[in-house]
């Protein structure tokens, strides 16, 4: 009965929160392919793809903002890169929608393109991913104002959670290093990280990843999270410890998570969810 006493308290003090979100703000499109309806294409003879239905949602460092706006986060600050493409104006309605602000974006048109993952669907049945913005490149311009506008805005924050996505992304060692540094400066305020490519690169914040990343960056290639056991998982979450001196959230999908503060490791176990997610 605490802890659910415990929760309703954070639950309801969220409310009350500004949260800043600094990653790659995505879009997640998803195309139904209706595989009955058949043409030729007059230009090539080839046959065509008829999509009988189309949907967007934010993705990456946008579903975190999506989660917030959940949450009934009072404020919720995006900071990020954005551009102005057809992807990139509809993932600017949906967060304006969401009421999530997106002053912190900075804009560049050339060397960018909205990060899509564009997923055709037969059926139920996903077919080949189709990625846009696997290219970018963040310009020196944009590296210097999205540091600039980090560095007004963690100030008007009470936490601060890092998303990084995409290989090519936002995250140069310069602003790495500059959220390195806000966090070293406001050890108060929360900072957390969930990386996929650059844990090692951070410092001094919550640390999240999930049992897959967590092995790869000890040289161990695994398919699924529950693979790794938990006695594993505490030596690597006792690692990250004391890299980041925070507390460490290493997921582990079906069977929840695995907790280090530094004190000892807890095993959290997972919600039970009933039917197909999409995680």
């Amino acid at each position: 009965m605490r802890q659910f006493q415990e929760l309703s308290n954070i639950l309801k003090n969220i409310s009350r929160l500004s949260i800043g979100v600094v990653g790659d703000f995505c879009v997640d499109a998803y195309w139904d392919i209706d595989s009955r309806s058949k043409e030729l294409s007059l230009e090539t003879g080839k046959p065509t793809i008829a999509v009988r239905g189309q949907r967007y949602s934010l993705g990456g460092a946008g579903n975190v903002g999506t989660n917030l706006a959940a949450l009934d986060v009072r404020r919720t600050f995006a900071f990020g890169v954005t551009t102005d493409d057809v992807y990139g104006r509809e993932m600017l309605r949906q967060m304006r929608s969401f009421k999530i602000h997106v002053g912190g974006l900075v804009g560049q048109n050339k060397g960018w393109e909205t990060p899509v993952y564009a997923k055709p669907y037969r059926g139920s049945v996903e077919q080949n991913r189709m990625d846009f913005g696997r290219f970018n490149r963040l310009s020196r311009t944009s590296e210097k104002k999205l540091i600039a506008t980090l560095r007004d805005g963690v100030s008007t924050v009470d936490a601060v959670i890092v998303n990084q996505q995409l290989p090519q992304s936002i995250f140069t060692r310069a602003v790495i290093r500059a959220l390195n540094d806000l966090a070293e400066k406001h050890p108060k305020k929360i900072f957390l990280v969930d990386s996929r490519h650059r844990i090692p690169d951070f410092r001094s914040m919550i640390c999240k990843l999930n049992a897959i990343e967590a092995a790869a960056l000890f040289g161990k290639k695994v398919r699924q999270n529950e693979l790794v056991s938990a006695t594993q998982l505490c030596r690597y979450a006792e690692r990250f410890f004391k890299q980041f001196r925070k507390p460490v959230f290493i997921t582990r999908g079906r069977l929840g998570l695995l907790l280090f503060d530094g004190n000892g490791a807890v095993e959290i176990p997972a919600l039970k969810v009933a039917g197909a997610i999409d995680p």
